[in-house]
C-alpha cells in the first residue's frame, strides 16, 4: 500500500466549504486504486492535510496526473488554499485496523 499526503494552509473561513468540495473531488478515485481518503484540518491555524491510501504507488502516480485529479486540485487551490499543496508519498509499512 501507498499513501499520498498533501499539505498546505486553508482559508480558515472556508474550511467547511472546502471539506464538502474535497469529498466530491476525491470520491471518484475510489474505484481506480484509491482505498481510503482522509482530510485533516486544524481549525485554529488552517493547517490542512489530505491523506489518500492507494493499492500501490503506480496506481497513485497514474491518478495524480489524470485530468480529473489535476482539475480538482487546481480548483481547490484557487478557491480554498493559501498556496498550492505540497505532495509527499510514503510506503505504508505497518497498519493497525
Amino acid at each position: 500500500m501507498y499513501a499520498r499526503v498533501m499539505s498546505t494552509d486553508l482559508k480558515k473561513d472556508l474550511i467547511d466549504e472546502a471539506a464538502a468540495e474535497w469529498k466530491t473531488h476525491i470520491a471518484p478515485f475510489k474505484g481506480s486504486g484509491m482505498e481510503r481518503a482522509y482530510m485533516l484540518v486544524d481549525r485554529a491555524t488552517g493547517k490542512y492535510l489530505s491523506i489518500t491510501i492507494w493499492e500501490s504507488e503506480e496506481k497513485q502516480r497514474s491518478n495524480a496526473t489524470s485530468p480529473g485529479q489535476t482539475a480538482g486540485r487546481d480548483t481547490m487551490t484557487a478557491k480554498y488554499f493559501e498556496r498550492a499543496p505540497t505532495p509527499g508519498g510514503y510506503e505504508i509499512v505497518a497498519v493497525i485496523e
